[in-house]
């Protein structure tokens, strides 16, 4: 009797190691899917990047990662519903996925949910470890914008700042917020910063030619609609800058 209790021991032991050895591989080829997609995906490749992701997912579902980039690339083409599952669905694998839970404010913003992307990004930041926050206040800072709570909006977007010195966004939606609060020495100032440092950004130098036009600086808001028209002659941008120009003139 002993013996077959070994002997038993044994097959379940084998059983196991079998179960473990299919899972890994079932894995590493899920893997191999997620690298493709995910390349395909920064190649602008959406449709190769569906279809690679999408293996992945099937050949190993309990992968928040797989579940995130899946969402990324839906969001990429414009399926939100389907974008928001698989989000959902990463995060339900593992609830502390804060990248997970900032691609899902930024669906939800694209799709004027306001409390659901400031919902998104407040869990996102509620993850100590999380590594580039600025995307979360990001978003939230655009959805306060948007809900025109603007001293929210505001903190946000400097929170954003805080994170990250580099992220030229948030100085360009900070330099709006001050815009819509009438603060338009701090939007001057925050808006020189970022033409300053991101010396390309058409945005950026557009909305320092207005804020410039309304503290009457004449040549500086000259200057900024000129780099606007240099940097991006044929766009609607520079039509208007064009436009600008000639009522200063």
């Amino acid at each position: 009797m002993e013996k077959f209790r070994a002997f038993i021991l044994i097959i379940a032991v084998l059983i196991m190691a079998g179960c473990a050895a299919a899972d890994a591989n079932r894995k590493e080829e899920a893997d191999i899917h997620y690298k493709l997609g995910v390349a395909h995906l920064n190649d602008g490749n959406i449709p190769e990047s569906l279809k690679e992701l999408t293996t992945a997912v099937e050949k190993y579902h309990g992968n928040a990662t797989f579940h995130n980039a899946l969402g990324l690339a839906y969001f990429a083409k414009g399926i939100h519903e389907d974008a928001i599952r698989h989000l959902k669905e990463a995060i339900k694998i593992d609830p502390k996925f804060s990248d997970a839970h900032t691609n899902l404010s930024a669906v939800y913003l694209e799709k004027k949910e306001w409390d659901a992307t400031i919902s998104e990004s407040r869990l996102a930041l509620s993850n100590i470890f999380y590594t580039t926050p600025e995307f979360a206040y990001f978003n939230m800072g655009r959805a306060f914008y948007a809900k025109a709570d603007y001293v929210k909006a505001e903190e946000a977007f400097k929170k954003a700042i805080e994170s990250n010195q580099r992220y030229m966004v948030a100085y360009n939606n900070l330099g709006l917020t001050y815009m819509k609060m009438n603060k338009d020495k701090e939007a001057a100032d925050i808006l020189g910063l970022a033409v300053k440092n991101a010396p390309n950004y058409i945005d950026a130098y557009y909305n320092l030619g207005l804020i410039l036009i309304k503290v009457k600086d004449k040549k500086g808001a000259l200057n900024a609609f000129q780099e606007v028209i240099r940097l991006a002659p044929d766009s609607e941008m520079a039509r208007s800058a064009k436009g600008y120009l000639e009522l200063l003139k």
